[in-house]
Formats: C-alpha cells, structure tokens, sequence
C-alpha cells in the first residue's frame, strides 16, 4: 500500500558530516548500521551514501545495513560511467538484499582533467555545451543501465527509484526525463516555486505525468536544544574549519522547532515534495534530527506516525515500474 502523510524526508549520510570541519572518519559496519537504524527509528523515507575516492563503496554498506534494518530505503550513489549492465546488477543485488528498499543516486562524472576545464569555462557558451554535452552522455546510460536492470530484477519490489542533484536547468533536464527524485538547493520558498514550476515544464516535455517525479529539497544543519547553543555549535565548528559553512544548499543553525518552520514554510508555500537533510555532523545532527525534528513534524500532522509500506516505491507513493 502506497503511503503519503504530510511530506517526505531523507538524511545524507555522508562521511563524519556535511562540515568541513566534521571528522573523517571510515566507520566500522556495526556503527554504520547504528546509524541507518538511528534513521529508521525517525521512520525517514530513505537515507543517501556516497562514495568515491577513499571511501568505501556506498552499495556494500547499505547491503550490509539492510540486514540490520526492515524499512528505510536505501541510496547508493551509482555514477554514470563504465558498464550499464555492472551498475544494474550492482543495485539489483543491493534490491534484493533489501526486499525491495533500493534506491540510486546516478551522478554524472568527468576525468579530472575534463572537470577542471568544465568548472573554467562555466557560465560561457562553451561551457554550456560541454555541460550539455556531459549530460547528454548520463541520460544515454542511464536509459542503458535502467533497461539492464528491469532485465535482472528479481519480480515483486518494481524498479528501484533514481534519485537525482541537480542545481540548473541541464541537469534538471536529466532528472525530468529519468528521475523519481530530484534534489534541489533552494535558497527560499519562493526560490523554490521557480524551481518545481522548471523542472515541471520539463518533466511535461518529457512525456511524464506530475505523479512520476517528487522533487525534495536539500538543507544542511546544524541543530542545538536552542538557538543559542545551535549558534555555538556553528562558532566552534567554523573556528575548527578556519572558514564560514557555504553549501550548495541553505545551511540552517537552530533548534529542531526552527528547522521544522522551515520545512513546513517550504511545504506549504514552496511546494516541496519532501525534503533531503545533510546533518553538519554525524552522529549528532542525525540524532537530532531522529529524536528532536520528527516528534515536531509529527504532532504538526506534516510526517508519518509510523511506516504503512515496506518498499522504497511505497514510502514515496510511486506507481510500480
């Protein structure tokens, strides 16, 4: 049974945080798994990992979480490069292993060399047909890789979603077209409208109904049990850091009630869909936001009381693929 109460959230778990000044850190299977189920215990919709160079494969860590966990969803990054069939097994398995809890992230990836050049000639007119270019290459084999995958999915859970992060219209072009989620940076509510009013006109040139596509914002926090100690919190990991905390996404400092006027502003007025939280540090802010947001939301009527589906596909309220 599809579910949908109010809006949806998710947590990035990514390394010791969001902050720069969050610790680097590999943590052991059983405190990764401690983690996913601190998330569980706040019934979130699904959680992100990323990997890449020096970190451990995201897809391998969320299998081994699925054994510890029953419902959250589970989003490993799947970069859009190398072989579409491999990639496909790749989260089939995890899929699998999850009874139907598998989501992906693809991200469009470049040498370093070619990102390099990218980030230079950004904003120029060779710069927009590089990045259309880059993209254009991501949408071929992400229609590559997902037709592998409806041909080794074990029958029953339907397709695992594809969640996309996009900031531009290139990018917003690939979520429309192949995209369950998109995660966006707004700055405001109304940054917000402009954005889903986009990525809705795109989707509609993409042959797809509004139901297809739910779009999630991304906020990065640090949280505190009040303002006061939140500032101080954001003062001592800023001193650590040697810089201010800038993100691609808003950077919200507060307490758990702040962080929830937030939400239901931009569910209200922006139009959100749910939204994706990056906790400054982890454990910390994935605690708080467990045991102090969630309660909030919940006597607020805006989250879920307790999980009504068992796949990814039913917690978002997804038609079967």
């Amino acid at each position: 049974m599809a579910e949908h109460q109010g809006f949806h959230l998710s947590v990035a778990l990514n390394g010791g945080g969001s902050h720069p000044a969050a610790s680097v850190r590999t943590f052991t299977p059983e405190e990764y798994a401690r983690l996913v189920r601190v998330a569980e215990t706040g019934l979130l919709d699904f959680i992100t990992v990323e990997d890449g160079p020096g970190r451990l494969d995201s897809a391998l860590l969320l299998a081994h979480a699925a054994q510890a966990t029953e419902r959250i969803g589970l989003v490993p990054l799947g970069p859009t490069t190398g072989d579409p069939t491999a990639w496909a097994t790749r989260i089939a398995t995890l899929d699998h292993l999850s009874a139907g809890r598998a989501g992906v992230r693809p991200r469009a990836t470049t040498s370093d060399a070619e990102h390099a050049r990218l980030v230079a000639l950004l904003g120029t007119p060779e710069g927009d047909r590089l990045l259309a270019g880059l993209f254009g290459e991501a949408g071929d084999f992400l229609t590559a890789a997902v037709g592998a995958l409806d041909g080794v999915l074990p029958a029953g859970h339907g397709r695992p979603p594809v969640a996309l992060l996009a900031h531009a219209t290139i990018p917003y072009r690939l979520a429309a077209a192949h995209g369950d989620v998109v995660f966006v940076t707004p700055a405001d509510a109304a940054d917000l409208v402009s954005i889903r009013e986009e990525v809705g006109t795109l989707r509609e040139e993409a042959g797809r109904p509004a139901s297809a596509l739910r779009v999630f914002a991304d906020v990065d926090v640090v949280l505190g049990g009040s303002q006061e100690a939140a500032d101080a919190r954001a003062a001592a990991l800023e001193e650590t850091a040697g810089a201010p905390f800038t993100s691609d996404a808003l950077v919200f400092t507060g307490t758990p009630e702040g962080l929830a006027d937030l939400l239901q502003e931009w569910f209200v007025d922006g139009g959100a869909d749910g939204f994706r939280l990056r906790p400054a540090v982890i454990p910390d802010d994935l605690e708080a936001i467990a045991t102090g947001l969630v309660p909030v939301l919940q006597k607020r009527g805006l989250f879920r009381t307790g999980y009504t589906a068992r796949t990814l596909r039913g917690h978002l309220g997804l038609a079967a693929a």
